[in-house]
């Protein structure tokens, strides 16, 4: 298991869990961002993520996307 930090760009993966404090859990959760949902790394910005998930674009910082634990990548 990775950091999603460390994802390449154009990779999907899926979330296998988060470490984040209840408040940034909440908003995580508000993107549809939880455990064993799939997303995509369609850029990065300054060590953030940008994630597509569904048909959103989502932008993660990277103090919060080290916190994030990814698998199976396609």
């Amino acid at each position: 298991m990775e950091s999603l930090q460390d994802v390449k760009i154009g990779d999907t993966c899926t979330i296998s869990w988060m470490m984040c404090d209840p408040h940034t859990a909440e908003i995580m959760q508000s993107y549809e961002l939880k455990e064993g949902i799939a997303v995509r790394v369609v850029g990065q910005y300054y060590g953030n993520v940008i994630l597509g998930v569904g048909e959103k674009r989502v932008a993660i910082g990277k103090e919060i996307a080290k916190e994030i634990k990814v698998s199976g990548y396609s």
